[in-house]
């Protein structure tokens, strides 16, 4: 296809038929907002004071991700504006290299939505890049220019290793797929994968006022579309009667996976249930197909024969449909800890199993034996040099303190907490966030007693934060100082092992979802997931820690009265961190009075131990 044919045809493209007009996309189109706002960003390092009053957070535009990653991934379910966006931004760089008056990077830009509140700020593509627009997977890549690749998901099994290919060629690419599928595949370093979000009010007004429609207008960009057309999904039932003319034939259909898949989807409910109980099930058996059975809502005979097959996915299945039903929590947490899940749907179950109440004891202690512990790596400055440690015996959590238990906390003392989804339900299994380093210890202090009369601790033991030693070692078990990166599998690198950048979730996620990266100790997300607060000084300096290896207690590191300027040690990386950080050895740190959405925390059980001698507030000096 030539430059001017791609102009013609992204031109022509239309988004919806208005009183038997039809709106194209040349007409303009609502910009893609991801998961990825101003904060993530800036918070890679851990540099955020805490604020009075949170502030709604802001997000970048699908296309301003892509200027950033050489090989982009987005994901979406149908309907959410895939394909207008990449044909967006295909007829404005072919325009641009064609010297197009109306349709260039100049007339690319525009003033964007990027809060709940409306907050407007200038979109932007400065990069002049060939674009080479494709709908389906390819065989031969083309040598230059920008690959933009519509419906990644028929690449199948091959998608990772396409962009593997990507990465290692130095192409740049936007592939564009289904959330479900591709959502599941392990993304290659040099890689980022993010998700479009659902349109913000300000973004539905702005297409309200342009195009009419009712003014209660959904957030799926394809709803929309339908709306403003003042078409109903009722109106639409003749678009699926082939197909489910078939299925009741005993034909199975491929699932639809053009612009109009999210009406049949939306139209599947009504029609399944007529189904014979045979092709129910060869349709539950297909991932492809889960979407459309997940709007059977309320359909609990469905959910418990989905339940009774014993499956891993089609549990999670029967949780989207029908929950509360009979051992569905039960069945959730098995389907976890058997870790036969796709990571889309091991997200889900996390999020169904904190709902229903996660019947996990999430306060769970594991046993760190005494004796000596390689700590260290020779990887990174700030972790040199290797050398080995001499612990006492000591029980950590094996999960990290989550958003249920910290609520229970603040209820009980009033003490602030300004995580604007601390409190939601669905995260109540996941790890409590915003957090300071005086909260962790503030809640060490409550918690003590109350687990004294629950008799999970002894009268005489206390809970604190891990020393720095102590986090690594359960970390990292008995493996040997080495060379290589340490991870708590005690293996190379594996991007779906931890909830790390590579996962590509952007944020935290129930605990306990990832068993292939549990550590030697049987401790849980201790790669990835959110940075953990450890007892330990750094020193003011956020590049270079006063407090150098060798380890040594005695030298005022462990001194909790040290002054608020001297920064914590913390450790583990976050959902953002990549595979250079999250390990068992980098260090990371933060003033004690910061916190951010990537921060929380893990306790140590202890006696008391004996005062140290310290250098007062001050680190010694170099």
């Amino acid at each position: 296809m030539t430059l001017r044919a791609l102009l013609d045809h992204c031109a022509a493209t239309i988004l919806f038929v208005r009183e038997g007009r039809a709106v194209t996309l040349a007409e303009g189109c609502i910009p893609a907002l991801v998961d990825f706002s101003f904060e993530d960003k800036a918070a890679k390092g851990l540099r955020r004071l805490r604020d009075a009053v949170p502030r709604p957070p802001q997000y970048f535009t699908a296309l301003e991700v892509a200027q950033d990653a050489p090989v982009l991934l987005l994901l979406g379910e149908a309907g959410s504006g895939k394909t207008v966006l990449a044909r967006r931004l295909a007829l404005h760089l072919a325009g641009e290299a064609l010297g197009d008056a109306r349709f260039n990077l100049a007339t690319l830009a525009s003033d964007v939505p990027r809060d709940e509140a409306g907050t407007l700020v200038r979109e932007t593509w400065a990069e002049p890049i060939l674009p080479h627009l494709l709908t389906a997977p390819v065989n031969a890549l083309p040598e230059d220019g920008l690959l933009i690749l519509d419906e990644a998901e028929r690449l199948g099994e091959g998608g990772p290793a396409l962009l593997a290919e990507l990465v290692a060629r130095g192409r740049r690419a936007i592939l564009l797929g289904d959330a479900e599928a591709c959502g599941a595949w392990p993304i290659p370093p040099g890689v980022r994968r993010h998700r479009l979000l659902p349109l913000l009010p300000a973004q539905r007004a702005a297409w309200h006022a342009l195009h009419g429609g009712p003014k209660d207008l959904p957030a799926h960009p394809g709803l929309m579309s339908l709306a403003v057309a003042g078409v109903s999904l009722g109106d639409l039932a003749h678009h699926a009667a082939t197909a489910f003319a078939a299925l009741r034939d005993g034909v199975t259909p491929a699932h639809p996976t053009l612009g109009r898949r999210f009406v049949l989807e939306r139209l599947a409910a009504r029609h399944i249930a007529t189904l014979p109980a045979a092709t129910v099930a060869a349709l539950a058996a297909d991932p492809c197909w889960h979407a459309t059975l997940r709007h059977l809502q309320g359909d609990a005979t469905l959910a418990e024969a989905l339940l009774a097959t014993g499956r891993s996915d089609l549990a999670v299945l029967a949780a989207d449909i029908a929950p509360p039903v009979a051992m569905l929590r039960d069945a959730l947490a098995s389907a976890v800890a058997r870790d036969d899940l796709k990571l889309p749907a091991r997200i889900r179950a996390g999020r169904h199993l904190a709902r229903l109440g996660d019947p996990r004891d999430l306060a769970e202690l594991v046993a760190v034996p005494g004796g000596e512990y390689a700590m260290g790596s020779a990887l990174h400055p700030n972790s040199a040099p290797p050398h080995r440690v001499t612990l006492a015996p000591f029980r950590i959590a094996r999960f990290p303190v989550t958003s249920a238990l910290y609520a229970r906390f603040v209820a009980a003392t009033g003490r602030a907490w300004t995580s604007a989804d601390g409190r939601d339900p669905a995260m109540a299994n996941a790890p409590a966030t915003d957090l300071s380093w005086h909260d962790a210890r503030a809640f060490c202090t409550w918690i003590t007693p109350i687990w004294r009369d629950e008799g999970r601790i002894a009268a005489d033991e206390i809970v604190r934060l891990p020393t720095e030693p102590e986090w690594e070692a359960a970390a990292r078990g008995r493996q040997p100082v080495s060379d290589a990166q340490v991870y708590p599998w005690a293996a190379p690198w594996a991007a779906l092992r931890c909830n790390s950048e590579e996962a590509g979730l952007n944020d935290r996620c129930a605990v306990g979802l990832f068993p292939a990266g549990r550590s030697p100790f049987g401790c849980d997300d201790m790669a990835g997931q959110v940075w953990e607060w450890c007892s330990t000084n750094w020193g003011e300096d956020m590049a270079t820690p006063a407090f150098r290896y060798p380890y040594d207690a005695a030298d005022g590191r462990e001194d909790a009265d040290a002054a608020p300027s001297i920064r914590r040690v913390l450790r583990g990386g976050c959902f953002s961190s990549g595979a250079e950080k999250a390990t068992c050895t980098y260090r990371g740190s933060l003033e004690p009075a910061g916190s951010w959405r990537g921060n929380g925390f893990r306790v140590v059980i202890s006696r008391p131990a004996p005062a140290l001698p310290h250098a007062g507030s001050a680190p010694p000096a170099a």
